[in-house]
């Protein structure tokens, strides 16, 4: 029993990176699961046999910082947060108005995310915890050290090669996401580089731990056979190679963030290397900097070059779209000071601070610290800033004093590792990682236990004070509540979502059997008792309702939805639709409301403009398609047949119509195919006349309108087109070609000829103009 939970300790550290980076939900819940048990286990093992254990430093924030997202999910009077958080009480509003009885809210705007957060940070928090008291023992700590950066190394060698033969598949069969970029075990790369980053440092340490030590004064042929006669030597190179090995990965990765910051974390763990060790091991670390060097060179420094070129233009301006991404978070931010809009909120909230002109949703805010800003304001930002703080002040004060050099090296090594995810989180979201977040908090329980552990002593132990007896059984108490309350959310979550699997394809609709209702209703009723907090099993609830002509029960089981997820713009969209029956004006306003809250405004803005349509408000549906479709429109087929049913004029779909090639041409395509050649002209001819104002030209633009006039043969307007085609694009041979094509057709053979010949000097290899030059009878020169 007592070894019990150092061996489900060990299969987490396996299990973290190895599970696909934890980033899916079974394995993150796998990985809570797990590290309660280890820690209740543990800790009820302690206060069973009355042993000591060590004092916990940065325990306060560490207990302060979960409660804190209690305090957000705790739902309370309307009044009380209007004066703390107006903000939030501003974005649960809209639902509380239709309310005859106003519900309690909480801080939170999304109470089931920030409920899983507070899960997964508890479980750090016990990752931590269960650190510092199982590697008090100097062995065990040693070797765990060993364990954990082999591991490391061989994920680094994988990753490589599986870049090289599976660049698309995980362990070369799995496939990630169409939009995923796989590398090691990770469909990120960049959460890839963040795991090495970390443990990397651990290498280098230890590296320089087992160095043999060569005497100055003996002969180089002396020297050789004194560092391959140490007794450690083996360990020095299998630990230089693994080194080598990971800040490979990191480079071969092409991780931007990832790469400056294990170069900065490199650059850290030699200044405090050197602050401690003056001019020792210099030769070493410049050894293996070499070869860190040389292995990348082997791969080749220029894709590594041209990675970090992408984030510049050609006037060597930055690009990158974090920069307006940033800017809109801070927004969210100053709207949400102090307690921030909830932990794991971040999806749900930023699409009304959104000015990035795409229809992407976005995760994560690309930088931790805005984003922990973003979820839990000052006071969130603050206890996390002061955990990390009291970690690494604690950490470098006893480096500073001690005298042990394993204690020192693996002290500095953890304090490089855990800076460079520090930096890393400057433009990348890593700490949301299950995996990486896993390392994290385990690698500061190693900092913490590290500096304070006796290794070379004749009684080894720990220099941290002990704990009193009462707090055991509190820790094992609280590990314990922990994980029943991970098995009911996680557990209750999973079988929810089983039974809305059951039913999620069947199309709610008044075609539907008796039995199939009843189906539906009876498995939404079950979702919502294991999952109260998942609007949607509501919202489906509250449909099928309708249908049967239970109406109150249904609007009070769509309200339901928008109060659990009030950010939702489809569950907003449907309460007005339904309030809009009896209050036109307040269901407008709800369907306004939950267009802007949308995530993905395309699954709302029909049934929106349809609305508007339907109540005679056609000037407002214009404007709204005209703001939303910006540069859009590129598939026009999907909106004409709304267009279509309410008779939208030539000069009605004008105005929509954004100020694009590829819009214009789209809508061309429509109209010749469903309304009228004349009006596919007029846009295959307003297409032309954006050409030169909608960026690069391409030649497919003035094919498309030229096969046209070629269909409807119009001559004089398809001589026109080419010539314009020939004047914009003079370097592309075929528009050349074509010309002669019509020169020839109508009979005026000397400037076919022409024609044919400039095609030939703009493409030498134009065999179309060669062999129409030799039918012409021009065979000897061509």
């Amino acid at each position: 029993m007592k070894n019990l939970p150092y061996g489900i300790f060990i299969f987490t550290l396996f299990f973290a990176p190895l599970a696909f980076g934890t980033v899916e939900q079974w394995s993150l819940v796998t990985l809570e699961i797990t590290t309660a048990t280890a820690c209740a286990i543990f800790f009820f093992t302690v206060w069973f046999y009355k042993q000591q254990t060590v004092r916990v430093v940065g325990l306060l924030p560490l207990v302060l910082l979960p409660a804190l997202m209690v305090v957000q999910i705790i739902p309370l009077p309307p009044d009380i947060v209007k004066i703390i958080s107006p903000a939030t009480h501003a974005i649960y509003s809209p639902v509380l108005a239709v309310q005859d009885v106003k519900s309690w809210i909480p801080i939170s705007v999304n109470c089931r995310e920030t409920l899983h957060e507070l899960l997964r940070v508890s479980s750090y928090a016990l990752l931590y915890v269960l650190t510092i008291q199982l590697f008090a023992a100097p062995e065990r700590l040693k070797n765990t050290a060993n364990i954990v950066i082999l591991l490391a190394a061989a994920i680094a060698f994988l990753a490589i090669i599986q870049a090289m033969t599976s660049p698309q598949k995980i362990y070369w069969f799995r496939q990630g996401p169409s939009n995923a970029h796989p590398f090691g075990p990770w469909i990120n790369p960049n959460q890839f580089a963040g795991y090495m980053e970390m443990m990397c440092p651990l290498a280098f340490a230890l590296y320089l731990f087992y160095r043999p030590r060569v005497k100055s004064q003996e002969t180089m042929r002396e020297k050789i056979v004194s560092f391959f006669s140490e007794p450690g030597v083996h360990q020095h190179l299998y630990l230089g190679l693994a080194a080598v090995l990971m800040a490979l990965s990191v480079f071969v990765s092409l991780c931007r963030g990832g790469i400056l910051s294990l170069v900065a974390a490199g650059a850290l763990f030699l200044f405090l290397y050197n602050l401690k060790f003056p001019k020792r091991g210099r030769m070493a670390l410049l050894v293996l900097f070499g070869c860190i060097a040389g292995a990348v060179s082997w791969f080749g420094w220029d894709i590594i070059v041209a990675e970090f070129n992408t984030s510049f233009d050609t006037s060597g301006r930055l690009t990158d779209g974090r920069l307006t991404l940033w800017s809109d978070v801070l927004l969210i931010i100053k709207a949400f000071p102090i307690f921030g809009t909830g932990f794991g909120s971040f999806v749900s909230v930023y699409p009304l601070y959104k000015t990035i002109d795409d229809n992407l949703i976005y995760d994560h805010a690309h930088n931790d610290y805005l984003e922990l800003l973003s979820d839990g304001g000052v006071i969130g930002f603050g206890l996390a800033a002061w955990f990390v703080l009291a970690v690494l002040v604690h950490g470098w004060k006893m480096i500073r004093e001690r005298r042990d050099q394993y204690a020192i090296l693996l002290g500095i090594g953890s304090i490089s590792g855990i800076a460079a995810v520090l930096f890393h989180a400057v433009t990348d979201f890593n700490m949301h990682n299950g995996a990486v977040g896993f390392y994290f908090f385990f690698l500061c329980g190693v900092l913490i236990v590290s500096v304070n552990c006796r290794f070379s002593y004749s009684s080894p132990g720990s220099l941290l004070k002990n704990q009193s007896p009462g707090r055991n059984l509190g820790f094992a108490l609280t590990a314990l509540l922990i994980l029943v309350i991970t098995f009911g959310v996680q557990g209750g979550a999973f079988l929810a979502g089983y039974h809305y699997n059951e039913i999620r394809d069947i199309y709610v609709n008044k075609q539907l059997s008796e039995g199939k209702i009843e189906k539906i209703v009876a498995s939404m009723q079950s979702a919502l008792t294991t999952d109260p907090l998942e609007g949607m099993y509501a919202y489906k609830l509250g449909s099928v309702l309708w249908l049967k002509g239970e109406k109150d029960a249904a609007f009070r089981q769509h309200v339901a939805a928008g109060m659990k997820k009030p950010l939702d713009g489809v569950f907003l969209q449907q309460i007005g639709l339904l309030l809009a029956m009896s209050d036109e004006e307040q269901g407008k306003e709800l369907i306004a409301t939950g267009y802007q809250r949308a995530l993905n405004k395309d699954v709302l803005i029909f049934n929106y403009v349809e609305w508007l349509l339907l109540k005679k408000h056609r000037q407002e549906a214009l404007e709204v398609l005209r703001l939303h479709l910006g540069k859009q429109l590129v598939n026009i087929g999907k909106w004409m047949p709304l267009l279509n049913g309410y008779e939208f004029s030539h000069e009605e779909i004008v105005r929509i119509v954004p100020v694009s090639v590829e819009a214009w041409l789209n809508m061309a395509k429509y109209c010749e195919r469903y309304r009228s050649i004349k009006e596919a002209e007029m846009f295959y001819d307003g297409a032309l006349d954006h050409i030169l104002t909608d960026g690069p030209v391409t030649p497919d633009w003035f094919m498309t309108v030229i096969s046209f006039y070629q269909r409807q043969g119009e001559k004089a307007k398809l001589l026109g087109v080419i010539r314009q085609a020939v004047e914009v694009l003079p370097n592309y041979a075929p528009f050349h070609t074509l010309l002669g094509d019509y020169y020839q057709s109508v009979g005026i053979i000397y400037r076919a000829k022409e024609e044919y010949e400039r095609a030939l000097v703009v493409d030498p290899t134009n065999g179309d103009a060669r062999s129409k030059l030799r039918r012409m009878g021009y065979a000897d020169s061509y």
